[in-house]
């Protein structure tokens, strides 16, 4: 190399080395403070910590809704070698590297992954999958990102994190189950239901109109539900992994680095949601679904709801909507309508009560009740085709006769239209007192009541300008007025609790991170929205209308008193039936309502949809059972004459009596078997027959066990004892349907 190439290579070097140097400098010096924050954000930065959301917990314990872990299933089903310039890559063994799913881990486990997928998603079966998959995977090129199963609008088909995991742990599948899909994880946490459509609306779905909003309970609680996230000062060691640093509450925490800038952060601890508990008792919900969906298919409706409430309380222990869904042609609780809270209809005949209750409260008249109104049919504009207003029915007497006048009384038990005009006309309308009572109605019934405690899209309630002839006459018997199921319900359990009005709760505790549970206390809107006497008054005539031959007759019952109103409002080629009541009459401690949508049924068959939810509860309610069965039956009732046997086989009682040396007094003596019925003021103590309803569980309290057994086995049932003495319960309770064949559960004491 000659003397002057050797002087270039130097020259060459010089200036390269001048160049490094002042690059260098230029690191340093120049971009070093953002070299430095890159470096650091790299290595220390903020990380969250999610905070669990709280879990919402049905009235009898169990889990409504909770936070679940879901996944999408995408697959790489390619499977090829990796080359690296132009041969095999191998592993520290020795092994080629494979890229997706080996042939013979495919060909054995494709079967279990199958099943898997029918298991969590039976949507598809088995043979579905395996035809899916092995399709995609015997193409030239199959895909490298094959979507197997995923959630999004309008099909949320996804799979459980552990069967996502199962199927990645399998031999051979772990390289070909994708993690990221576009840089998103295919983990996600999502709010599960745990009853499936189980009141659904009540406990709440993600808003579909404003994201990170929920619904329901789950919107109306979202502050106490979703927590706090924690935000950590984290450091990296490795690449995916990071050290937390000691999260401190709320405080600045100095952070030092290279050049001994200090700079602060703000670290926050987590803080997991609070769980709630809900009003709503699954068991009642289940009854009450039940019941509505029967309903709906039988009358063809659209769409509806059914409410059970507490009367002391306001706890809404059920509350079903369901609604015609056209795609899979089944009656559901659909999104973003909660039919009991949202709907705002006219309530026909169900507000009537409301019409006489503020007309029996307005001090400036005074209603003889007594007095007879016309009936039938009338017309109020001098002949005009919209003056007319009708009955639905005409009212015959005993004698057979059609009736053309009742009092108030029978104007309700009748659910007379032309009745409650007259009324109407002769105190307000004749006296140009038309607005007062407009105002009145307003003072007994909750148009005005706060929001409730699910969140929901409530339709607007109104009343009508009342000075036309037309409007006057349609708002006397619940049309020319808007109002919502839950609002017609809180008026009737105000009814029932003798004008005291309290607040609907769908809440009813929440539970702390520590387990101290905070009760929701009811809210009473009005201690006395109308006058005791005059509800009670109402509540009589309500009782009419079920159990003297008004037009709630067919949902007289044996066992308890229902009392209530029915709701037939007309629509275009259909009806909305409905039907108020409350149960037992003589001391409510429920209040029920049901409404059919557009169907062709009338309010006495909604209020079969109540008197189902109100024989499951009575025989559910084990006060409730017991009390009413020894009112209404006398099962219970002690006799003068010492000893008494209250129950059981007639002639083994009689040679009970005889053996005693008392007398034994028979209403029949030829029947098998019979119960003691306490002397009154026209008649002395007696036993009178006692005839089971068939298809039903005897109701075997006071018998001894020899005859409560006896008398389940004549009719069916098995028996099982447990204790000594007389029954003192049962399960299932007596009145119970049950097949042929069941246990009764005797104890005794």
């Amino acid at each position: 190399m000659t003397k002057g190439m050797t002087a270039f290579y130097l020259l060459l070097t010089l200036v390269g080395g001048i160049a490094i140097i002042v690059s260098m400098i230029k690191i340093q010096w120049v971009d070093g403070d953002d070299w430095r924050a890159r470096g650091l954000k790299r290595e220390a930065g903020l990380r969250t910590d999610p905070a669990r959301r709280g879990v919402i917990y049905s009235s009898d314990g169990k889990i409504l809704a909770t936070t679940v872990t879901e996944c999408d299933l995408y697959l790489d089903l390619l499977d090829t070698i990796v080359m690296e310039k132009g041969k095999p890559k191998k592993n520290s063994k020795g092994e080629p590297i494979e890229s997706g799913i080996p042939d013979s881990c495919f060909n054995r486990y494709i079967d279990t992954v199958c099943l898997l997928l029918n298991e969590a998603a039976p949507l598809y079966s088995a043979a579905y999958y395996r035809e899916l998959i092995t399709a995609e995977r015997s193409k030239a090129k199959p895909n490298r990102c094959f979507c197997v199963l995923r959630s999004k609008k309008g099909n949320p088909i996804s799979i459980p994190y552990s069967t996502w995991l199962t199927i990645k742990r399998l031999p051979g599948w772990g390289i070909g189950v994708v993690k990221q899909v576009d840089g998103r994880s295919v983990i996600r946490q999502v709010r599960a239901h745990i009853y499936g459509n189980m009141a659904e609306n009540t406990i709440g779905f993600v808003n579909s109109s404003a994201a990170g909003t929920y619904t329901g309970l789950e919107g109306a609680y979202d502050s106490i539900l979703r927590g706090q996230d924690g935000i950590f000062n984290c450091r990296r060691l490795t690449k995916g992994i990071w050290l937390p640093d000691e999260p401190r509450e709320r405080k600045e925490v100095p952070q030092r680095t290279d050049n001994d800038r200090v700079d602060t952060i703000v670290v926050q601890n987590k803080v997991d949601g609070q769980d709630i508990v809900a009003t709503i008792d699954t068991r009642y919900q289940d009854i009450a679904e039940s019941a509505l969906r029967k309903a709906l298919l039988q009358y063809n409706g659209t769409g509806g709801c059914a409410i059970l409430m507490e009367v002391e309380t306001g706890y809404v222990l059920a509350c079903a909507n369901l609604e015609l869904d056209t795609a899979s042609h089944r009656y559901l609780e659909l999104r973003d309508r909660n039919i009991a809270v949202n709907d705002v209809n006219h309530p026909g005949s169900t507000f009537k009560s409301v019409v006489l209750t503020a007309m029996l409260n307005d001090s400036g008249i005074e209603i003889d009740t007594a007095m007879m109104f016309r009936v039938g049919e009338k017309n109020y504009l001098g002949g005009h085709k919209d003056g007319w207003v009708r009955d639905d029915h005409r009212v015959v007497g005993k004698d057979g006769k059609v009736r053309d006048s009742l009092n108030v009384r029978e104007i309700i038990e009748q659910s007379s239209n032309v009745g409650m005009v007259e009324i109407g006309w002769k105190y307000y309308r004749m006296k140009k007192r038309s607005d007062v009572l407009r105002n009145m109605m307003r003072e007994v019934f909750p148009y005005d009541m706060p929001n409730v405690d699910v969140v929901a899209l409530p339709g607007k309630t109104r009343i009508n300008d009342v000075s036309s002839v037309a409007d006057f006459t349609r708002l006397c018997f619940g049309y020319a007025t808007q109002v919502s199921p839950l609002q017609i319900i809180t008026f009737y359990n105000a009814l029932a609790a003798n004008g005291r009005m309290v607040k609907p709760l769908f809440c009813r505790a929440t539970i702390d991170d520590k387990g101290r549970r905070r009760e929701v206390k009811p809210i009473v809107l009005n201690p006395q929205a109308f006058d005791p006497g005059k509800a009670k008054m109402l509540k009589d005539m309500l009782v009419g209308v079920v159990n003297n031959g008004g037009t709630g007759k067919h949902l007289k019952s044996e066992n308890y008193l229902l009392a209530g109103k029915t709701g037939t409002a007309k629509k275009s080629g259909a009806y909305d039936a409905s039907f108020a009541g409350f149960f037992p009459a003589d001391n409510p401690k429920y209040t029920c309502f049901a409404l059919i949508e557009n169907c062709h049924a009338y309010g006495w068959q909604a209020g079969q949809v109540v008197k189902s939810i109100a024989d499951c509860v009575v025989a559910m309610d084990k006060d409730l059972d017991e009390s009413v069965s020894a009112r209404l039956q006398a099962d219970s009732t002690k006799a003068e004459q010492k000893p008494t046997l209250e129950k059981g086989n007639q002639r083994g009682i009689a040679q009970v009596y005889s053996l005693l040396g008392q007398p034994y007094n028979s209403a029949d003596p030829n029947s098998e078997w019979v119960y003691y019925r306490a002397a009154n003021d026209s008649l002395p103590g007696s036993y009178v027959p006692y005839a089971p309803a068939e298809g039903k569980v005897p109701n075997c309290y006071g018998m001894s066990a020899k005859d409560a057994i006896a008398l389940l086995h004549s009719m069916g049932f098995k028996a099982r004892v447990s204790g000594y003495g007389k029954v003192a319960s049962q399960q299932p309770k007596g009145g119970s349907a049950a097949k042929s064949g069941a246990t009764v559960v005797l104890n005794l004491k």
